[in-house]
C-alpha cells in the first residue's frame, strides 16, 4: 500500500515550462504581425500623398557637380530618378515629408552619392 512516487527532477520541470512559455511568446509574436499591418509612410507634400506620380525635375549630383534634367517618382522614403538619356537610380530621401519641393535632399546608398532634387509642379 505504500506506493513510491517518483518525482521529476526540478531541472526538467523548469525546462518544460521554459519551452512552453517560449512557444507561447512565438505564437503571440506571429499573431501581432498578422493582426497589425505594417505601417508604411508615403512621400507627402503639404499633407498630400505624392507617391507614384511622375514629376519633371532637376537633380544635382554632389559627387560630379552636375545638374541633370530628370523625371522623379516617389515611393515612401525613396525616389526613383529617371534620366532623360536612359537609366535610373533609386535614392533615399532624408525625410518623406517634403517641406520645400525645390530642395529635397536624398542619398544613393549604392553609389554613395548625395543628390538634391528640384521638383517642378508641386507649388
Amino acid at each position: 500500500m505504500n506506493e513510491v512516487h517518483k518525482q521529476k527532477p526540478l531541472v526538467s520541470i523548469r525546462k518544460n515550462r521554459l519551452v512552453k512559455h517560449t512557444h507561447q511568446l512565438i505564437v503571440l509574436f506571429i499573431l501581432c504581425f498578422m493582426l497589425f499591418p505594417m505601417v508604411t509612410f508615403s512621400a507627402e507634400y503639404q499633407g498630400q500623398n505624392i507617391d507614384g506620380i511622375l514629376f519633371d525635375a532637376t537633380a544635382y549630383s554632389y559627387s560630379i557637380g552636375k545638374y541633370y534634367y530628370v523625371e522623379v517618382e516617389f515611393d515612401g522614403d525613396e525616389a526613383t530618378i529617371y534620366f532623360r538619356k536612359g537609366g535610373y537610380i533609386v535614392v533615399t530621401l532624408d525625410d518623406e515629408e517634403i517641406d520645400d519641393p525645390h530642395s529635397i535632399d536624398a542619398y544613393d546608398y549604392k553609389r554613395s552619392v548625395y543628390w538634391e532634387l528640384d521638383i517642378e509642379g508641386l507649388d
